[in-house]
């Protein structure tokens, strides 16, 4: 059988011994050949073979992203994106774009970090002071909360009286009851679709793109979208969107899609339109639905993180319980019965706890093993949840970016958790050593940008080299080679393609990454500095960095 190319360079193929293989050849139908040196490569050599030389770097497979809000990336495509260190600095972004954009009659952002202001969280008369005459509403970093003025909660009608919806708080001033301008979850945020733009295919098909093109600049050759609830009429822009890039042959990277099934929702409606999806799509490469997502918990600087202790903070409780023990036993046994993979949030020990019990009871009612079901971010964890997630077969989607100690660290996570919780957040090692299997997650947009060899870096280092160099809970450090294996074969794994995907070996697709770096030898420190140069998906090149901005020469 002919070659297309001959591939021949330092590769880390990612198999379970981690070998290291001088190249490998890539078929006409964009599958691998073969992987070994010239003797087992040569005779694949024909009249119309290519040999490209990697004289430096690494190759290495496709890398995963198993958590990314990909049709949400339309909110980096417009309106103000708030990330500033300061409370000032958030003021004049969003001022500067309304100064930027006075047609604009509702103004929607982004990207703003609720630990900058405190406990109680952002409050409307902050912007009300640069933008009082017309609605402003900007999204948390973590997609968990909704900054409002006054304006805005005008528009939406959020008063004094209005109650807290389900799975949702409105914030309101102590003494007056007045509404301060910030809402946390889901169900709250809902209220201020009065005044959001509204959705369309175009807006979340453009999201798609875009997040497809910054993924291809990091390795990136699969990903999995953890969706929002389906009972939502934009849910139905989010699915034709979807559906019509992958009519058009725009899907290049393989998307796998979730539906998230929230405990207020009809169980019956839901589980018919995500069987109408799964059905439609089964065959496709590109795209299928095949995961339930559930919502166990909120977050820690929201106080809406269920811990199995209190917060050591008023109220001084627990956090809300978000969804019920037994619904969530009923419901993850109807996902599994069908044949679906359940795909949790859980950030506090007692939403990993709920996780735990839902998963276990299923499984052990429906008996067999494969079941991939996974739990993401996992802030708050203990010796023995990773015992019993690998016992279950549980897959941890870890959130490595997150993992270094940040500048709100100290007036945040240690006064809301106490120092002994704070200081032991984020297992990885703990994971490893207990049989875990994990996966990667960037959870974009919350991260921004997601860069892959940042997160390899986080997950052998633990430090943020813009913040510090004191690694955060250094005994979770990971190898790189470990590391390397969450973001390819156990990303593959996660998302049921690890036939085809994950690892350079004969018969898989010729998934592969160009590094700048040989990140296996060079030193652990210098991690972050290594470039994807180029990335492959089935035998063709999607994505070359620029020369210029690489600082080194392409290799042909």
């Amino acid at each position: 059988m002919e070659a297309k190319y001959l591939i021949y360079g330092n590769v880390w193929t990612g198999d379970a011994e981690h070998s290291v293989k001088p190249g490998f050849a890539v078929g006409y139908d964009g599958t691998i050949l073969a992987v070994g040196g010239k003797s087992e490569l040569e005779p694949f050599r024909g009249h119309g073979t290519q040999v490209f030389q990697y004289p430096y770097g690494l190759l290495v497979p496709g890398f995963t992203e198993g958590h990314a809000h990909v049709s949400s990336s339309y909110e980096m495509l417009n309106g103000p994106y708030v990330n500033g260190e300061s409370i000032a600095a958030c003021q004049e972004q969003v001022y500067a774009y309304v100064r930027q954009h006075p047609e604009e009659t509702v103004i929607e952002g982004t990207g703003f970090d609720p630990g900058l202001f405190g406990q109680g969280g952002p409050t409307r008369d902050l912007l009300d002071a640069v933008v009082p005459d017309r609605p402003v509403l900007i999204h948390d970093e973590g997609h968990h909360g909704l900054w409002m003025n006054t304006a805005a909660l005008e528009a939406c009608g959020i008063t004094r009286d209005t109650p807290d919806p389900a799975s949702g708080h409105i914030c309101k001033e102590p003494g007056t009851g007045e509404p301060t301008g910030f809402l946390q979850e889901s169900g709250a945020v809902a209220l201020a679709g009065k005044v959001l733009p509204k959705p369309s295919v175009r807006r979340f098909a453009d999201g798609i793109l875009s997040y497809q093109d910054l993924a291809l600049s990091t390795g990136v050759t699969m990903a999995f979208e953890p969706m929002a609830g389906n009972d939502l009429p934009e849910e139905a822009f989010r699915n034709e969107a979807y559906r019509t890039l992958e009519r058009e042959g725009k899907l290049r990277i393989t998307f796998r899609v979730a539906q998230t099934l929230y405990p207020e929702m009809d169980e019956e409606s839901f589980f018919a339109n995500l069987d109408r999806l799964h059905q439609e799509f089964k065959n496709h490469e590109k795209l299928q639905y095949n995961t339930v997502k559930v919502f166990l918990d909120g977050v820690i600087d929201g106080h809406t993180a269920y811990l199995r202790e209190p917060y050591r903070m008023p109220p001084y409780d627990c956090g809300p319980v978000l969804y019920p023990q037994n619904l969530l036993n009923e419901r993850v046994l109807h996902a599994l019965k069908k044949g679906y993979r359940v795909h949790a949030h859980a950030i506090g020990d007692a939403a990993i706890d709920e996780a735990i019990i839902a998963y276990a009871a299923a499984q052990k009612t429906l008996g067999g093993s494969d079941y991939r079901n996974q739990i993401t971010h996992l802030q708050v964890c203990h010796e023995d949840q990773a015992e019993k997630m690998a016992e279950y077969g549980i897959m941890a989607v870890v959130n490595p970016y997150w993992h270094y100690e940040t500048p709100l660290y100290a007036p945040l996570e240690t006064p809301n958790l106490g120092r002994d919780r704070a200081e032991h957040m984020y297992y990885l090692k703990s994971f490893q050593k207990h049989g875990v299997r994990m996966s990667q997650a960037s959870d974009y947009p919350v991260t921004i940008p997601p860069d892959t060899m940042m997160s390899l870096h986080l997950m052998v280092n633990r430090y943020n080299p813009k913040e510090s160099r004191k690694p955060y809970a250094p005994e979770e450090c990971l190898s790189v080679e470990e590391a390397l294996r969450i973001l390819t074969i156990n990303g593959a794994y996660e998302l049921d393609l690890e036939k085809t995907k994950g690892s350079i070996e004969a018969g898989k697709d010729a998934d592969f990454v160009w590094l700048s770096q040989d990140v296996i030898r060079v030193p652990k420190e210098k991690l972050y500095q290594t470039k994807v140069l180029e990335t492959w998906i089935q035998g063709e090149c999607l994505y070359e960095k620029n020369q210029n901005e690489a600082e080194l020469p392409v290799a042909r």
